[in-house]
């Protein structure tokens, strides 16, 4: 994987529309990022108002944790969350047929969040290599091109120079 990456026989066209699909690429990940922190902190606050109802133990025993509706045998029965294990009505949960069990909407969100974040895959994509993937197109196209790297376009995973996937020790 420390082999370079060789643009060199791209005309300029070629390389011009492959550093517009990078930026691309680089934008919608940012759009996805924001996405997932609106997600997060959704979850958090879900999980605040769980946190306190949860002191009152009878509470959820009568009512859904989420939207507080009481629980009524044929209306509005209850059903236990798979991954929370707290009572909610049909309106705050779905069935999941895989697991065959009912899963709280804050839960399944939760479950969204951890698999669009691949925060554990970026970790162990920058532990193993300096460079990857739109990094090293960026890197090879930059002096091509002349166009400054533009990274603040981009709020995904970052090293610790602030630039994603080891951009840090480009010079501009």
């Amino acid at each position: 994987m420390g082999r370079k990456l060789d643009l060199s026989k791209l005309t300029d066209e070629e390389a011009k529309h492959v550093w517009e699909v990078v930026q691309r690429d680089f934008d919608l990940r940012k759009k996805e990022e924001e996405r997932l922190e609106d997600l997060k902190c959704k979850i958090e606050k879900e999980g605040t108002k769980r946190e306190l109802l949860s002191n009152q133990s009878h509470l959820n025993e009568t009512h859904c944790v989420h939207c507080l509706q009481p629980f009524k045998f044929l209306v509005n029965s209850k059903r236990q969350c798979l991954d929370c294990h707290f009572y909610t009505c049909k309106n705050c949960s779905r069935y999941h047929k895989k697991e065959q069990a009912w899963i709280c909407d804050p839960c399944r969100l939760s479950r969204i969040v951890k698999i669009g974040s691949l925060e554990w895959y970026y970790e162990h994509v920058r532990s193993r290599f300096k460079r990857f993937g739109s990094a090293k197109v960026m890197r090879s196209l930059y002096g091509r091109l002349g166009q400054p790297l533009q990274a603040p376009r981009f709020g995904g995973p970052r090293t610790s120079g602030g630039w994603p996937w080891g951009l840090a020790g480009v010079q501009h």
